[in-house]
């Protein structure tokens, strides 16, 4: 049996491969493919990259620093998960796999604005389509910026962008009218609200414009989504950890679940999404790992 089974091929996930080939643990990653890093076209906020890091880039550097090392590493993808004596076993398309502790580094989705998907994928790539202001608003500061979302989400991103842009417009995806405590919150921060709801999203140049349904188009240097993530937590689900709310799979210190020999890192955990946070989690939960078979080795 294996010391440790991991499932996550984002930088959370990598992390905890070079953390576990280092403490000289057999160790196994399972990779699906593209993680959500992927998409990211430059990241200036992870220290050791001063000119900062496409996501492509970062992957594929920590990708070269685990090969350096004996670590299994498969392109498959974990289909379940179950708990056997001693350990855990997980199945995917190609067998199934036992180990003494399992690692989920299953990140989240974010939840897209209804657009085509080459189009959405041209404004990421352009920064005109954003998600995350707590790794990029620095780059709006200045710029007319608008928030596509409805409720506390919108509201939270919307404050968050409003210290580095002056013009901040909150974009509803959906026909439902805002309620009076929702529409006082956002202009007690200082955001504006579009009197109507969204149509239709297009770029033109260096804009994105929002074109709503009352015929009235906005046009915006930048677009935030704020339609929420989906975590993916069907793993923890099938074992029996237990799910917060949204979802996402609460953990101890030691970054541990409910469930002995169950380990959490990343977004999928309730916290921060942030990489250089999901790297600090594989740090903890493969050295407590480690300390923990060291002492059943004793």
């Amino acid at each position: 049996m294996r010391d440790c089974i991991i499932v996550g091929g984002g930088p959370a996930g990598l992390s905890a491969g070079i953390y576990m080939a280092r403490f000289l643990r057999d160790t196994v990653l399972f990779d699906a493919g593209r993680p959500r890093a992927h998409r990211i076209p430059r990241t200036r906020n992870l220290p050791g990259y001063p000119d900062g890091v496409t996501g492509p880039e970062l992957l594929d550097n920590m990708r070269r620093q685990l090969d350096q090392y004996e670590v299994e590493t498969r392109r498959d993808r974990v289909t379940t998960a179950r708990r056997i004596d001693g350990g855990f076993r997980v199945e995917t398309e190609s067998g199934s796999f036992d180990a003494r502790t399992l690692i989920l580094a299953t990140g989240v989705t974010n939840r897209p604005p209804r657009i085509p998907e080459d189009l959405h994928d041209e404004g990421v790539a352009r920064g005109l389509i954003r998600y995350c202001p707590i790794c990029d608003a620095y780059e709006v500061r200045g710029k007319k910026v608008a928030i596509l979302g409805s409720g506390p989400h919108a509201l939270a991103e919307g404050r968050f962008v409003k210290h580095y842009a002056d013009d901040v417009t909150v974009v509803r995806p959906e026909p439902a009218p805002l309620d009076d405590d929702g529409e006082k919150a956002l202009s007690q921060a200082g955001l504006k609200i579009l009197p109507s709801h969204r149509r239709d999203i297009r770029l033109d140049g260096e804009e994105i414009v929002v074109e709503m349904e009352d015929g009235q188009e906005a046009r915006f240097d930048t677009l935030y989504v704020a339609l929420g993530t989906d975590p993916h937590s069907d793993l923890a689900r099938d074992l029996g950890a237990e799910l917060t709310e949204a979802g996402c799979i609460p953990v101890d210190t030691h970054c541990e679940t409910d469930i002995k020999g169950l380990f959490a890192i990343g977004d999928v955990i309730a916290g921060l999404d942030q990489i250089a946070y999901g790297m600090g989690h594989a740090a903890v939960a493969c050295t407590e790992i480690h300390n923990r078979l060291l002492g059943h080795q004793a």
